[in-house]
């Protein structure tokens, strides 16, 4: 059962305490050296989880040729911690798999998939195979013309908040979920889990909601309301930090202490001008 504390005070943050040299680091002039990569891994695994580097010039680079550019300086992050890549040259997040839609009172988007670009409240990245990735990594190509700035999410502080004003939700947050559906993709797993002095947070509202509408028996009240509990603080600006991303800026975050989601966002509809974002895994 998870306690009223964590181990990992770094990892712990709220918007107001954080200092932007805790997790701003300017891109390398070439290619990323073994100090730099050192100073990636520092932020990601030991201190506030999550690292944005600004001003990657993408000059004259297709769009094909950013994603490997971003999964190429995440190999080389990576190989210091003996991550792999999940996907070779990753893959892109354009506009046009998340087209503009009108906004509305309710745009809650914590049962909502990638590629709806209502709010997409902060989540963990399900990854493509039976676990989790442990890294996720988003390059700027393109940002939106309109909103679509990053949000962040200390799992850990979220947990402690719920120590302390909804121990009865955290409790059953600390219990098994069904994340997913089908033989490839049975994931069963609490919220909030310790893995030795780590705690670790998988949360992802669609993902619950998909597993369990697998197994036909409806949430009883408890685990709703704590799932409730979970998104309300995700709804909380002193529980989430918002950046707005540059083209050039690449965000690293580490899956299973750090919550990312992204704000509504429109674009203009032209061809070519729409948001668009690599997107890498690896563990």
């Amino acid at each position: 059962m998870t306690g009223l504390r964590v181990v990992e005070e770094p990892l712990s943050w709220v918007p107001a305490g954080l200092k932007r040299e805790e997790w701003l680091l300017p891109a390398p002039e070439a290619q990323p050296d073994e100090a730099w990569a050192e100073k990636v891994n520092a932020r990601l695994w030991r201190g506030t989880g999550f690292v944005l580097v600004r001003g990657l010039e993408l000059g004259g680079l297709t769009e094909q040729q950013c994603v490997e550019r971003c999964a190429r300086i995440v190999g080389h992050v990576c190989a210091q911690v003996g991550f792999r890549l999940q996907r070779s040259a990753g893959e892109l997040l354009t506009a046009a798999t998340a087209p503009a839609v009108p906004r509305t009172p309710d745009t809650s988007a914590s049962v909502t998939p990638d590629g709806d670009a209502q709010l997409l409240l902060p989540h963990m990245d399900r990854g493509e195979r039976p676990r989790p990735p442990r890294l996720l990594a988003l390059l700027c190509i393109r940002p939106a013309s309109e909103g679509g700035e990053s949000l962040l999410a200390s799992g850990p502080a979220l947990h402690d908040r719920l120590a302390v004003e909804r121990p009865e939700a955290l409790r059953e947050l600390s219990r098994d979920f069904r994340f997913g559906r089908g033989p490839d993709f049975d994931r069963v797993r609490p919220v909030f889990r310790r893995d030795g002095r780590t705690l670790r947070v998988h949360y992802n509202r669609y993902w619950i909601r998909r597993g369990q509408e697998e197994t036909g028996t409806p949430f009883g009240p408890a685990r709703r309301d704590a799932l409730d509990a979970m998104e309300r603080l995700l709804h909380d600006p002193a529980m989430v930090l918002s950046l707005p991303l540059r083209r050039g800026d690449l965000l690293l975050v580490n899956n299973s202490a750090v919550l990312h989601g992204r704000r509504p966002f429109q674009d203009s509809g032209q061809p070519g001008t729409g948001r668009c974002y690599a997107r890498v895994w690896a563990d």
